[in-house]
This record gives C-alpha cells, sequence and structure tokens, in this order.
C-alpha cells in the first residue's frame, strides 16, 4: 500500500514539475526578444515603438524605435531609431529597406537621420538622442529587414555606419564604416506623430524638431 502512495506522489510530482516546465517554455517564448550589437559590444532589446508622421511623397514617414530595459546610468542600455518610409499607412510593410534620402520619400527606405546608441545614460533632448558614456551610430548602409508586421514584430538590420564614441557627454572620437547590427521579435506599440507639410525649404529642420522620441522614455 506504502509503494502504491508513494507511486503516485512520484507521477504526480513528474506531471506537475511538467506543468512548470511548459508553463515557464510558454512564457519566454512569448517575451518580447532581441539585440543591438556595435562593433563587440552587445545589449539586449526589450520593446519596440513604432510612429506614424503621416504621408511624404508617395509613401509614409514610419519611426521605429527599439530600447533595453535599462538605459540609465547604472548599466550599459541600448536604444535604436530608424526614420524609414513604408508602403503602408501606420505600418512598416514587409520587406528590405535600403539607405535614401529624406527629400525623395521613397518607400521601402530608411534615411540618415536613424540612429543607435549603446552605453550608460541615454536621454532625448531638443529631438535628438544623447549619450554620456558609450557610442551613437547613425547608418550610411545597410539592410533594414520586415520579416513579420502582425501583432508581433520581427525586424534585423545589418550595415555600416559612423560612430561617435562619447565620454561623460563629449565626442572622444569618430569612425566611419563601423558595422553594427540589430534583431527584434515581439511586440510593437504604436502611436500618431504629428502630420507634416514637406512645401517649405526648411521643412526637415522643422519637422525634425517635432520628433522628441518621448515614445521611447514613457
Amino acid at each position: 500500500m506504502n509503494n502504491n502512495i508513494k507511486l503516485l506522489v512520484l507521477i504526480f510530482t513528474v506531471l506537475l514539475s511538467s506543468c512548470s516546465s511548459d508553463g515557464e517554455s510558454n512564457l519566454d517564448s512569448n517575451a518580447n526578444k532581441g539585440f543591438l550589437k556595435i562593433g563587440s559590444q552587445t545589449v539586449e532589446l526589450s520593446q519596440g515603438y513604432l510612429e506614424n508622421y503621416g504621408i511624404c511623397g508617395n509613401a509614409y514617414n514610419i519611426d521605429f524605435s527599439l530600447r533595453s530595459k535599462s538605459i540609465s546610468a547604472a548599466e550599459d542600455g541600448a536604444v535604436v531609431y530608424f526614420e524609414l518610409f513604408s508602403s503602408l499607412q501606420n505600418n512598416l510593410a514587409k520587406g528590405d529597406y535600403s539607405y535614401g534620402g529624406f527629400s525623395e520619400a521613397t518607400a521601402y527606405t530608411f534615411t540618415k537621420w536613424g540612429q543607435s546608441l549603446l552605453g550608460k545614460n541615454i536621454n532625448a533632448e531638443k529631438g535628438a538622442l544623447s549619450i554620456t558614456n558609450g557610442t551613437s551610430i547613425r547608418p550610411t548602409e545597410g539592410t533594414f529587414k520586415v520579416t513579420e508586421n502582425g501583432i508581433k514584430y520581427k525586424v534585423s538590420f545589418t550595415g555600416k555606419g559612423t560612430a561617435s564614441i562619447y565620454k561623460d557627454g563629449v565626442i572622444a572620437a569618430t569612425q566611419n564604416n563601423v558595422a553594427f547590427s540589430m534583431q527584434y521579435f515581439g511586440d510593437v506599440k504604436k502611436s500618431e506623430g504629428k502630420t507634416f507639410t514637406s512645401t517649405a525649404k526648411n521643412a526637415r529642420s522643422n519637422f525634425i524638431s517635432k520628433k522628441d522620441h518621448s515614445v521611447i522614455f514613457n
């Protein structure tokens, strides 16, 4: 009788452990996952953001951003920002995006105004992202790929850019043709940016001042 009870307890324990493992596995598979890699440094990304700034030319101006859990001075963090032109309103169409100009506003392109940062104490001031200690890089070539754009997004970037190394908030060095990459799969929080027109000669400078990146830091 005692052996039967022991056997039942053992079976129950194994089943309970199996259910717990399955639950943890499901939670893990539903979690946002990603990374930013600049040179030899890598930081995990945990949340995505998409802002629709309206139609520009024959495409829609979409800002896509990612961040790590921490972007404070306590540990290395990361922020990824790309300005892209999509054929879809309020969404990034699936496909490959290449480097292009803002004035052309061609679908399936990203502009030079993108910026990725890796290091300590990342902030946004006066419409620009800044970092106290670490690396800030702007893309000059590469491919931004959108594989999934539904409930979950799956995006990646592989390319090169101009990197600025910051120490105590001051540029200590600059380097061209620095390789960097990004991957992300997970949720994306969507919001509407301010609509704009591009008739004025200084439309780009006026427009970029409206992009304060506040969604990343709220």
